[in-house]
């Protein structure tokens, strides 16, 4: 990363330590309220250069590598939980920074991630989900083969079973990758796809499994989405205490590159225009900020025991 420090500046970056000890890197862009990014799977924070744009005036981005992709490190036995302790640890760290909670916004495997790191820590202001893929399956053989060709140290074939047998793409689609600065960028995080797609395929939501969970939950979901991918969302509302599902009309699953003013606009519209009579403070002394954030949204609950409209 370009440079390590305690918490970035706008175009910088810094690092986190998890609690493994797993170095996170995070990217810092804008002016405004805190705001953590969780990207999905196949990319980096890179992912979120498209929405940062649109999101650079109104907040202050903090958009992490996951463990495994990009400038962050990785650990040799994975589990989802241990994604779930990197964004409690980055929320951590920026909220300290700030003195008040924060919005985390994950899409797709990232939004997994930040569910998870959203009930671990306490420091979440409002939560963004974009289409979250637990519970999604595959064609058979599918993760089997790219777990093959890993190996055998073949990166660009688990790579390319990926994304003909995963994502669907065409041979053309494919080799226009192959062409394009991502391709590197694919192949380094290679090993990390099978493993997240087989997390997906065996994920069964326990009772009460999220209830840690007090920030107020927008999830969204493409009209145009797969079937699979809306049904997902659905099973991650049911999880989440006081959740909405707002369906983008017209888009898919990456409405968020494609159309970033519409669904910023509706993230903000959302998150300012809910019902909480309780306001976070705007500092928060630093050795009693979390008991502070605890009795602060156990407060907000008490009111959104109320049916909310947005």
């Amino acid at each position: 990363m370009s440079r390590l420090s305690p918490i970035g500046k706008p175009g910088e970056s810094f690092g986190v330590r998890s609690g493994d000890g797993t170095p996170i890197a995070v990217w810092v862009e804008g002016d405004g309220p805190p705001m953590v990014l969780v990207h999905g799977s196949f990319g980096d924070h890179a992912a979120w250069t498209v929405p940062v744009g649109e999101l650079r005036t109104r907040f202050t981005t903090f958009a992490m590598d996951r463990r495994g992709f990009g400038e962050s490190g990785d650990g040799e036995d994975y589990s989802i939980e241990r994604d779930f302790q990197d964004v409690a640890a980055v929320v951590e760290t920026v909220a300290d920074r700030f003195g008040s909670p924060v919005t985390v916004w994950g899409h797709s495997y990232g939004a997994n991630c930040a569910m998870g790191g959203a009930n671990t820590s306490a420091a979440v202001h409002h939560l963004v989900l974009y289409e979250p893929s637990l519970g999604l399956t595959y064609p058979a053989g599918a993760i089997e083969a790219a777990e093959a060709a890993l190996a055998t140290g073949d990166r660009e074939t688990a790579v390319v079973r990926m994304l003909f047998d995963v994502l669907e793409m065409s041979q053309t689609e494919i080799d226009e990758l192959r062409a394009s600065p991502r391709w590197p960028k694919l192949l380094a995080g290679a090993h990390t796809a099978p493993r997240e797609c087989r997390v997906e395929e065996t994920w069964v939501y326990q009772p009460g499994q999220f209830d840690n969970i007090s920030a107020p939950t927008l999830l969204l979901s493409g009209s145009e989405s797969p079937s699979s991918l809306i049904a997902a969302t659905h099973r991650a509302a049911d999880a989440i205490p006081n959740s909405r599902i707002h369906t983008l009309e017209g888009h898919a699953h990456f409405a968020h590159r494609t159309d970033p003013q519409e669904v910023v606009s509706v993230i903000q519209f959302r998150i300012s225009s809910r019902r909480d009579r309780a306001k976070a403070p705007d500092k928060l002394p630093a050795n009693d900020a979390r008991q502070r954030w605890r009795g602060w949204l156990n407060q907000r609950e008490r009111h959104l025991r109320e049916p909310v409209h947005y």
